[in-house]
């Protein structure tokens, strides 16, 4: 305890005078020459927004921390503070001290001088002068003060360990998580914009380089250390809430090893980002002429939350709910959070339970469904290239008779079936045909998930929900090879196989007995789009037999470790419809008949495949696997 009141002594008394110090070599280096009293009193104005803004906090809480420090200086000799309260004095001082030095290092780095003043005489007065550290070693002096922040907060946080005050313990873990917050937003923004921001001339053009946010942008190097540094600095702050909740619950286990791991966590993010700035390709040094940009409008706002929004609703609903979960149980003593998400989640089912929507329909939401289907088509072009739908027949469908598309394969994440008939090129081909799509009941277990497909019309895969969705739209998509099929959608990044899994005929009996047309549908490249991230096939078989869903069950796309999909052209191609054999409505039809038009749907599969295969690069090498044994 004495070595850590020396060290935070020594910062105090270390640091408070560099501040000072630091703003007049800024002066030194910045003034004219000729410097009258007007140009270092007008310094902290004339260097930009960036340069005033950092200075204004540099010398705020530099004088804050002086008021701090007063009290300590004279606590021996005058004034009788308990011992806690100088700890949270001293470590608010010195803390203070060195984030207004860090501050005033800043807004010497970022000092951009204006146009020549004019003297209230005449003539024009001396310029302030630029900096003149290179851009990329002033990016790398920010880079290392945001290790600093990082380390900061990490030696807070290691500090806590001596403290016997809870409330101070508090206030470090609250300054530990200040100090990764602006150390990360520093190394990313200021540390880009000192190295790429500036708009430079290519040619007549101008290019803009450099902006805070802008999402897989920069190349995949950029991207993916961007994605680590970002991913371990959230759950540095995660921790260090984990960290402040427990002690306040008074059930701290191993404070140590989570103060060690968590400042661990803090250096690495730092290093991640700082390293990734160095990996970002702008269009100059890639060689790409750009234009201009122009400033972000309401509309442009509006089509990028168009092409986001889409993607979020369809592969991370599960992600979000079991995220909060998690979540709450981490910070939220065991029987509150029980509490918490028993009685929420029995509000939930029984304000939506009701009617039996996954089976009724009763949620759906026309205009929700509309903005879906909108947005749709340039979502999945922006995420995967290219959208394309094929009619293989010649004889367009006719809405007053009744058709079953059945979908395949059966990805790992099928939702290819449930949105086809909401895409431009499905309504244009088959205009007046609307089906009905029908998923596993799986998907009306879990909130979020649960609200979107009942609001865009999809119901439950059950015979009544089949019999009577198909009476009321007189058309239903589903996937016929149900988990059967899933389970070996892995075969295609191991084997290059494409499988099809046809030995299901419950879809062929009912179509029959309603006599609606079989319609095949082969999507190809939505089996790209996710995988297994744990791939074990006899594992997965085996569970997927006892427990009817394959374990483990991971799924990841994108960067090989988000479940946003990978990049892949989409192609979904529609065959001629098979017409039902001749029987009585509702009126089973015989084995055999069952048995010949399942054969005709699996064979038409199997043809379509094929046909098309040679116009679909990615497959040219993969074989179809039909499993009828």
């Amino acid at each position: 305890m004495q070595s850590l009141e020396q060290f935070t002594f020594a910062a105090i008394y270390v640091f408070l005078p560099s501040v000072p110090v630091t703003h007049s070599l800024g002066l030194v280096a910045h003034c004219p020459t000729s410097a009258r009293a007007r140009h270092i009193l007008l310094y902290p104005l004339k260097g930009g927004r960036h340069h005033f803004i950092f200075q204004v906090i540099a010398w705020v809480v530099w004088a804050t921390s002086i008021l701090i420090a007063a009290p300590i200086a004279l606590h021996k000799q005058w004034l009788n503070i308990p011992t806690a309260h100088v700890e949270v004095l001293a470590g608010a001082a010195a803390i203070g001290s060195v984030f207004a030095e860090l501050f005033m290092i800043k807004s010497l780095l970022v000092f951009d001088p204006k146009v020549p003043d004019e003297d209230s005489s005449g003539p024009t007065s001396p310029r302030y002068r630029s900096s003149r550290l290179p851009k990329p070693l002033a990016s790398t002096a920010v880079v290392a003060m945001g290790l600093l922040w990082a380390t900061m907060g990490g030696g807070l946080l290691l500090a806590t360990e001596f403290l016997a005050n809870t409330t101070t313990k508090h206030l470090y873990f609250v300054v530990s998580a200040v100090c990764i917050l602006i150390g990360a937003t520093t190394t990313h923004g200021l540390g880009g914009q000192l190295r790429y921001a500036s708009a430079k001339e290519v040619g007549a053009e101008i290019s803009q380089r450099w902006r805070f946010f802008q999402p897989f942008q920069g190349g995949v190097v950029f991207a993916a250390t961007q994605a680590l540094g970002w991913a371990l600095f959230s759950s540095s702050l995660i921790s260090i809430i984990y960290l402040i909740f427990s002690l306040a619950r008074g059930m701290a286990y191993c404070i140590r090893c989570w103060v060690f791991a968590t400042g661990s966590a803090m250096l690495i993010s730092q290093l991640f980002l700082g390293v990734s700035i160095w990996m970002f390709k702008d269009d100059i040094r890639s060689g790409i002429k750009a234009v201009q940009q122009p400033k972000a409008t309401a509309a442009a706002a509006a089509k990028r939350t168009s092409i986001w929004i889409p993607i979020l609703m369809m592969y991370l609903p599960v992600h979000i709910f079991f995220t909060a979960l998690f979540a709450t149980f981490a910070v939220v003593p065991v029987a509150y959070a029980s509490a918490i998400w028993i009685g929420g989640c029995l509000i939930y089912y029984l304000s939506t339970i009701f009617g039996e929507p996954e089976h009724t329909g009763k949620r759906e939401w026309p205009a929700f469904k509309d903005w879906f289907a909108s947005n749709l088509q340039p979502a999945l072009n922006a995420w995967m290239g290219t959208v394309e739908v094929v009619y293989d027949g010649n004889v367009p469908l006719d809405p007053s008779k009744k058709y079953v598309f059945g979908y395949a394969p059966h990805g790992l994440f099928p939702i290819g079936g449930p949105y086809l008939p909401l895409l431009p090129g499905f309504r244009k081909l088959f205009p007046g045909i609307h089906p009905t799509p029908l998923v596993a009941s799986v998907l009306f277990f879990t909130p979020i998930i649960r609200d979107f497909v009942s609001w865009c019309g999809v119901r439950q895969v059950a015979k009544q929900t089949f019999i009577r969705a198909l009476r009321e739209s007189n058309s239903v998509i589903l996937v016929p090879g149900g988990q059967a099929e899933l389970i070996h959608t892995g075969r295609l990044f191991r084997n290059r196989e494409f499988v099809i899994y046809p030995k299901h005929k419950g879809f062929v009996r009912l179509a029959a007995q309603q006599g609606a047309s079989l319609v095949p549908v082969l999507a190809f490249g939505e089996l790209d789009t996710l995988r297994n991230f744990v791939d074990l096939p006899a594992v997965q078989a085996w569970t997927y037999k006892k427990l009817g869903f394959p374990v483990p069950y991971l799924v990841v796309g994108r960067w090989g470790m988000t479940p946003f999909p990978s990049k892949t052209p989409l192609k979904f191609i529609v065959g001629t419809p098979i017409d039902p054999p001749e029987v009585a409505l509702g009126v089973e039809a015989h084995q055999e008949q069952v048995a010949l038009k399942h054969k005709q749907f699996y064979d038409s599969i199997e043809n379509l495949y094929h046909k098309y295969q040679p116009s679909f690069p990615a497959y040219k090498d993969v074989k179809l696997v039909m499993m009828y044994s």
